[in-house]
């Protein structure tokens, strides 16, 4: 499958711009609440997102990981803030890989959107290009739930 590099970069820097642009204007107050009927904190999906992004990216090839190993225990699949046993990355440094994130992961796989993974992955990716749709979605989810944790958040000030 021929990919255009040129249109898959910029939907993943767009969706991550959209991103940016509702976790900037979060109240950093707002960031570790959990309200009820939510497994999950602001932090923590943001953190997700970001997790998840380097792991697809990561997946099934031999490059090493950007983000830190020890994001997993706080962001993985099955975690949760109650889960936490010590201090979680700080909310600056979750948007500072959130914004960065994008142009470092282009940097590193531009050219190489064909290159096969070492199997194919569930739902039949088989290279590295058929990652980049999986995690925009994957980040508008997220971002939903982080849109819905911010309006619980305000109407229970109110």
């Amino acid at each position: 499958m021929k990919f255009n590099e040129d249109v898959l970069w910029n939907q993943l820097l767009d969706v991550r711009q959209f991103t940016l642009g509702v976790c900037g204007a979060i109240n950093s107050e707002q960031v570790d609440v959990v309200p009820q009927g939510f497994n999950n904190s602001i932090r923590w999906n943001v953190g997700h997102i970001i997790l998840d992004q380097d792991t697809w990216f990561h997946y099934l090839i031999e490059d090493e990981a950007e983000i830190p190993a020890t994001y997993e225990k706080f962001f993985g699949f099955g975690t949760s803030p109650s889960t936490w046993t010590e201090e979680p990355p700080t909310w600056k440094e979750l948007m500072e890989l959130l914004k960065t994130q994008p142009e470092v992961l282009k940097l590193k796989f531009s050219g190489r959107l064909e290159e096969p993974l070492q199997r194919e992955s569930e739902l039949g990716m088989s290279t590295i290009g058929e990652i980049i749709p999986r995690t925009l979605y994957h980040e508008w989810y997220h971002l939903g739930y982080i849109q819905s944790i911010r309006r619980c958040i305000d109407a229970n000030a109110q």
